[in-house]
């Protein structure tokens, strides 16, 4: 009956926007999922819990509050879901309605070919709920947030933004099976997006990369969506060790513009190892593929990797990953093997490269920090099919006062068309930037104002259509004031 009531909420939510709901990302002031205690995953002992930034932004920095204790990451190092540092454990039952409105005003719109006249002035209104139940072996979360955007200036006219998130973990007798899909369906890139203003993202769901769709380079406006579904089977060898095998599928589909269509689909399996109560090394082996919908090619990979993980609970997780790429180029699908690729051309092309995937998430009292950064074959973002990618994100949050909280966020990406002919100069590159930061204070116990700005920034080895005109550079600055509502949990 909780899940039918669940599933029930779900869908009345989805009804009430009416479209397809989204991708959610991680949010760290949200609890972590506790999870089955493995003997492989054994971390050091719950410690007290770091007082969270947002609680105290909130007027809750008491400073005789018991502290909290903390659930320790149990994710293998093999697996889909990035290590994380723990969080506190939480209600089992309980959900939590949201509501956001902002107002953004955009130097340049991406809206390809028109000239919008200088700044432009567009608005937002969200809404969402997190639902989460824990219950015997189950442990489920789900998260919704969906809204629109409306302005009369620069030929914007309206938009739609949805993601959505769910992730079960089920713990059989020895083995622990994780099912996770999440979706979005956005106006723009998700690289850089700052949409509404709003902080979108789920509570404790994440994937890796390579699990899902690229969209690294910042693209005409048009909406778009996105979707990834894996599922992990983790099962104990050993006190100390355990075997991870992870399958998952993903699309990338444009409505409103000519890009690039695509679907992928990952197999990996691997050998976790537990050194120590920290550190953890992993052995695994992947595939990825990558077709597309409108153009006739496509491309297998294969791939070889080390991983090492650290993790402090409560204070620090650390990854990384990395060894031999092999990627298998075809043009088109039926071409015949190791005739010469090239424009028009058919036939395979074999590359040889590296593949590195690494994350750090580090938490003082006050202060939160986290780094990424990944290097391998992508799907293309919709601009090419296949590229050599090398992405960067950097996020650091602190409470600068009782009542005020600041982060700051940053990104890097480069694209390059994967090789298919015997000259690599002739790829176009792509460089694109994003540098942010924001402002948020407390209204009372349920409301909160915000203050955030966004830089993005890309340039192209060729003329590329983005903002007010085709060019090699394009340049955007967006300043939003959000005020925001939310119910604390209400169990049920």
């Amino acid at each position: 009956m909780r899940r039918i009531f669940l599933l029930s909420l779900a869908i009345i939510v989805f009804g009430a926007f009416g479209t397809p709901a989204a991708l959610a990302q991680d949010q760290p002031q949200q609890p972590q999922q506790p999870q089955p205690q493995k003997p492989l995953d054994q971390a050091t002992p719950p410690i007290p819990a770091i007082r969270s930034p947002l609680a105290s932004a909130a007027g809750n920095d008491d400073e005789d509050e018991v502290p909290q204790q903390l659930v320790p990451d149990t994710r293998a190092l093999a697996g889909v879901q990035p290590l994380t540092v723990g969080g506190p454990a939480v209600v089992h039952r309980y959900w939590e309605p949201h509501l956001a409105f902002t107002s953004t005003v955009d130097s340049n719109p991406p809206t390809a070919g028109q000239q919008n006249g200088g700044w432009t002035n567009w608005s937002s209104v969200t809404g969402g709920v997190d639902i989460r139940q824990v219950s015997g072996s189950s442990d489920f979360t789900l998260n919704y947030i969906g809204g629109g955007s409306f302005s009369n200036q620069g030929g914007l006219g309206s938009s739609i933004v949805q993601e959505f998130g769910a992730v079960e973990r089920i713990a059989f007798r020895r083995e622990t099976l994780t099912l996770i899909d999440q979706m979005n369906y956005l106006p723009e890139a998700a690289f850089g997006y700052s949409g509404f203003g709003t902080g979108l993202g789920l509570p404790g769901i994440g994937i890796q990369p390579g699990f899902g769709p690229s969209q690294s380079i910042l693209t005409p406006e048009g909406q778009s969506i996105t979707n990834v579904f894996a599922a992990e089977l983790d099962t104990p060898l050993t006190p100390r060790s355990s075997i991870s095998m992870v399958g998952s599928y993903d699309l990338l589909h444009y409505f409103d513009n000519g890009l690039l269509n695509s679907n992928g689909f990952a197999f990996q399996a691997g050998y976790n190892y537990l050194v120590s109560r920290k550190d953890t090394l992993a052995v695994f082996y992947r595939y990825n593929g990558f077709r597309y919908g409108n153009f006739n090619q496509s491309i297998d990979s294969h791939s070889a990797q080390v991983s090492y993980g650290h993790r402090v609970t409560g204070r620090l997780a650390f990854q990384v990953a990395g060894g031999p790429q092999i990627s298998i180029s075809q043009t088109p699908i039926t071409g015949s093997a190791g005739a010469p690729v090239g424009p028009g051309g058919t036939g395979s092309y074999t590359r040889v490269s590296w593949t590195l995937t690494t994350g750090l998430s580090y938490q003082l009292r006050r202060v939160s920090v986290g780094l990424g950064y990944n290097h391998g074959i992508s799907d293309g973002s919709g601009v090419f099919a296949g590229s050599i990618s090398d992405t960067f994100s950097g996020s650091a949050s602190r409470q600068l006062s009782r009542t005020f909280f600041g982060s700051l966020n940053t990104g890097y990406s480069r694209n390059s068309g994967e090789v298919l002919v015997a000259k690599a100069s002739a790829n176009q590159v792509f460089d694109s930037v994003f540098v942010g930061g924001s402002l948020a204070h407390p209204w009372g116990r349920s409301m909160s104002l915000g203050l955030s700005y966004q830089m993005q920034y890309q340039t192209s080895s060729a003329p590329f259509c983005l903002g007010t005109a085709c060019q090699t550079s394009y340049l955007r600055n967006l300043i939003s004031f959000n005020l925001g509502w939310h119910k604390q949990p209400i169990p049920f």
